[in-house]
């Protein structure tokens, strides 16, 4: 990568590809949001699933959209062999996945405390919630793990 003739160092040209692969890193984030958002409520509102035995089933398929997304569009660049890279991908998104249950729960377990009734209309703000909380982690961990150059 060059800027008028001059080519960058090392550090520039990461930090010109981390700009360009955190807007589209949000993007496919936004999709597995509604993925997750979408597989929890179904479970929840039409098989019964209690609010925290809904979750799981939503975090797995966005994990599975999502890598397919970031792999071919966030980190198009990296040459993880694909299996190891999916294997990566999963524990990274399982640390988030901690994390952003944490919140969600945590949600889950105070709303009642302030007036708030827990229904399955209510939960994909939860799961925004926690999905605000973990993007940063996981993007870090993404980037330097999963899909290593």
């Amino acid at each position: 990568m060059t800027v008028e003739g001059t080519p960058l160092s090392g550090s520039a040209a990461a930090r010109g590809r981390v700009r360009s692969q955190l807007p589209a890193f949000a993007v496919i984030g936004v999709v597995g949001y509604i993925v997750d958002s979408a597989v929890t409520f179904l479970c929840a509102r039409y098989l019964g699933f209690s609010p925290e035995l809904a979750r799981p089933p939503g975090f797995v398929a966005a994990t599975i959209v999502n890598f397919l997304l970031n792999r071919a569009i966030t980190f198009r660049h990296s040459e993880a062999q694909l299996r190891r890279a999916f294997v990566r991908y999963f524990f990274v998104a399982s640390a988030g996945l901690a994390v952003n249950y944490a919140v969600y729960s945590a949600c889950v377990l105070f709303a009642p405390r302030v007036g708030i009734a827990v229904t399955p209309a209510i939960l994909p703000l939860f799961i925004a919630a926690g999905s605000g909380v973990a993007m940063i982690a996981t993007f870090v961990g993404f980037r330097h793990f999963a899909f290593r150059e």
